[in-house]
């Protein structure tokens, strides 16, 4: 086990150990109807697997739940279904504002396109960003031998079918964009669909797959160690990661696509105004907080401030260029 992984496993383990051992604090407020809010813990619901991009963010902003919000914060993963699972569930939560969701934009710009859902976007409300991620493709050279996408595009030619990892089945983001990946390559390729990043980057360094999808502080230390190598990512320019070469992107290696992922902190619509803004004043708090900058800056997982609105114009923008992206792969 690397050194990421091993942190992100003892971040999780914490997380759970002090959320056992906290108590209630005091710091609450109260809505113009009198209400104290909040009075007992707040849940954040993860649609994907422990250990991934979304589910470390979701933990570290749940660990300062007794100091910034006064009760403490769990996070929750409901797996399943490309996300539909979590998102199908937790629309049917109560509306109080105990629960919050950490969605992200293909749960709306995408999955619909691929399986019939019991919710929309005027369901949520969108709270405050978590991050835009900048994905990456990757191989396994000593497993697989694959280290270009000339070595890809023979392999499949020698008649192979490359097997990709991906975070979720059809409807996903990763399995969507390695999926057209692929199609614009003229590859024979078939996808192994995951939980979350970290079983998918797992299965990868195992040699279960030849190619997976993975955002830095999921993959960034195996690529450092030279185990796993970067295809390009999906952003339509170069990145730079700490520690790592610059990343050049697909549309930059004249393939012509691109994808930026979005995740977001929400609520249920429905919940009451007062009680959206101590929630994300609560997340401002965080995201404001030394530590919890400096945790992040060495994950390479940067903070996306964006509010309610800038939130619902990317993910209608998404939405449209999806469209594109589904006909290819249907």
């Amino acid at each position: 086990m690397n050194k990421t992984l091993k942190r992100l496993t003892g971040f999780v383990l914490v997380c759970i150990m002090m959320f056992s051992l906290v108590g209630c604090g005091e710091k609450t407020e109260k809505t113009s109807k009198g209400e104290e809010f909040p009075t007992k813990p707040v849940t954040i619901v993860v649609p994907w697997g422990v250990g991934g991009g979304v589910d470390v963010f979701a933990r570290k902003v749940a660990s300062y739940g007794e100091k910034y919000l006064g009760q403490p914060v769990i996070v929750e993963n409901r797996t399943g279904g490309a996300g539909t699972v979590a998102m199908t569930s937790f629309v049917g939560d109560p509306d109080d504002g105990y629960t919050m969701i950490a969605a992200n934009g293909p749960l709306f710009s995408l999955t619909p396109n691929f399986q019939k859902v019991q919710y929309s976007l005027d369901d949520i409300t969108p709270l405050i960003g978590i991050r835009t991620v900048a994905f990456v493709a990757l191989t396994n050279p000593e497993k697989s031998g694959l280290s270009t996408i000339e070595d890809i595009k023979a392999y499949s030619d020698a008649g192979n079918t490359i097997k990709y990892a991906t975070t979720g089945g059809p409807g996903n983001d990763g399995y969507t964009v390695l999926a057209v990946l692929f199609e614009k390559l003229g590859v024979n390729a078939e996808a192994v669909p995951f939980d979350g990043g970290l079983d998918a980057i797992n299965a990868l360094v195992g040699g279960h797959v030849d190619v997976s999808i993975g955002s830095p502080p999921v993959y960034a230390e195996y690529v450092k160690s030279g185990q796993l190598v970067s295809l390009g990512t999906f952003v339509p320019e170069t990145i730079e990661v700490d520690g790592l070469e610059p990343q050049l992107s697909f549309r930059e290696q004249g393939i012509d696509m691109d994808f930026t992922g979005l995740d977001y902190f929400a609520v249920r619509s429905s919940v009451d105004t007062e009680k959206q803004e101590v929630l994300t004043q609560f997340i401002k708090d965080v995201y404001a907080d030394p530590e919890f900058q400096e945790f992040m800056k060495e994950l390479d997982l940067p903070p996306f401030e964006a509010g309610a609105d800038e939130l619902l114009e990317i993910v209608a923008k998404q939405t449209e260029d999806m469209n594109e992206y589904v006909e290819l792969i249907k």
